[in-house]
């Protein structure tokens, strides 16, 4: 996908929703862009996290071990989301296995990448930082919430 492509699809995303052509055209050059079948393993649970993903198009199912190593489908994730954002950034494992439900395309951003665009463009790296900081915020209120109702 050529970035002319690229910059249009991003910007309809709810987490590039500030910025700017110029913050785009910066940004783009960091990404890469994967096309996925059905049934592609995106992200293996207990794997060191290196890369983000922004699913463009498609489907994901996101499935968690139980205590007996059984995978439970937790969630299915939807164009506009992001995911590994947590892996990435704290260089943990994984902690889900996600799997292409359907043909899907997916836009990369790797930890060296992050770090190249926080040096090299740090007025964009900052602003994704918190765009992703926002995000995990966001998640662990939810989470939070879901919590309370189970204690």
């Amino acid at each position: 996908m050529h970035k002319n492509e690229l910059i249009p699809r991003l910007s309809r995303t709810a987490i590039f929703d500030d910025f700017t052509r110029e913050d785009y055209e910066a940004l783009v050059t960091y990404l890469s862009v994967h096309k996925v079948d059905e049934g592609s393993l995106i992200f293996r649970e207990g794997e060191k996290g290196t890369r983000m993903c922004l699913l463009l198009e498609g489907r994901l199912e996101v499935y968690k071990a139980d205590e007996t190593g059984s995978a439970k489908k937790i969630t299915d994730i939807s164009p506009g989301k992001l995911i590994g954002e947590m892996s990435m950034i704290d260089s943990m494992p994984y902690s889900a296995t996600v799997i292409a439900s359907a043909s899907s395309t997916l836009v990369m951003l790797s930890r060296d990448n992050l770090q190249r665009v926080c040096e090299e463009r740090p007025r964009v790296g900052n602003k994704l930082l918190w765009k992703i900081s926002h995000l995990l915020s966001l998640r662990l209120r939810q989470t939070t919430g879901r919590l309370t109702d189970y204690l």
